[in-house]
């Protein structure tokens, strides 16, 4: 583990060997359904998650090889991640500012999931990626959990600057802590990227999953699923306008639908 990172309580070793796993490489299905099923009590969350309305599957599904081959091998990580991250904030998620860091990553990856359907990007490999873009405030958060919701509340009254004030407070920031926990178990490049660079600016040769989800990350926020008052703050219209045509058409003009589509798929993954 990083120096400035010790003391940060492991992330759960099965979503982490989720994540390592390439769905271009074959044997992989199997693979990790076999590393799944090692843990009992994972393996029967993501039987419960995948068998509730939230999938609607036309026959229950009984077994985590079964669950990919019908699913996906991506989706299949997306359950795992979320699964893994919500356990990963345990009781700290009773905290209102707390559970808003967790709203905010699925909101971001709900919206990078739509934002990748018109580049042809595969939107479960988008959904992970937004989900886990902010895997380093979640570090902190489980590492500092009254700390770091005092940071997060005191922002109502004084806007800032998010990662200057973390780095004051923790020694690091969010993003230096995600892309040395990505670098630390070893994820690939294209996570590396979405966890240390999503607050950068744009650039022309950027991967087009890191763009995606740091517009991802913007939305969330504009949409009302922010984690901070941030003075870097911008509007659902500003956004929506730097977006190429065929990204802008999959939005709607108005944002308050969106917003509340998006609060009802947060709820229902949050009642699984």
């Amino acid at each position: 583990m990083p120096s400035a990172l010790t003391g940060v309580p492991p992330f759960p070793a099965v979503a982490i060997k989720s994540l390592q796993f390439m769905s271009h490489e074959s044997g992989q299905l199997r693979a990790l359904s076999e590393l799944i099923a090692m843990d009992a009590a994972l393996s029967g969350e993501i039987l419960r998650v995948v068998n509730s309305p939230l999938f609607s599957m036309r026959k229950e599904i009984s077994s985590i090889l079964e669950a990919i081959v019908l699913l996906g091998l991506e989706q299949v990580k997306g359950v795992v991640v979320t699964i893994a991250t919500r356990s990963y904030l345990g009781d700290s998620l009773e905290i209102p500012a707390i559970k808003a860091c967790w709203r905010h990553s699925l909101a971001c990856a709900i919206l990078s999931k739509n934002l990748a359907s018109p580049l042809l990007m595969d939107p479960d490999v988008a959904y992970t990626a937004g989900l886990i873009h902010d895997i380093g405030r979640l570090a902190l958060v489980a590492t500092y959990p009254k700390e770091y919701a005092d940071f997060l509340a005191s922002t109502e009254r004084e806007p800032c600057d998010a990662m200057e004030r973390e780095r004051e407070l923790f020694g690091i920031d969010h993003c230096e802590a995600g892309g040395q926990l990505a670098a630390y178990w070893k994820l690939p490049k294209m996570f590396f990227a979405v966890t240390s660079r999503h607050h950068d600016a744009a650039e022309a040769d950027e991967p087009a999953l890191l763009s995606i989800v740091r517009h991802g990350c913007m939305f969330a926020d504009a949409l009302g699923f922010h984690v901070l008052h941030t003075l870097q703050a911008r509007n659902y219209e500003e956004i929506l306008d730097e977006l190429p045509e065929r990204e802008r058409d999959k939005f709607p003009v108005e944002p308050t639908e969106l917003a509340h589509s998006i609060a009802g798929k947060i709820n229902a993954i949050e009642s699984v």
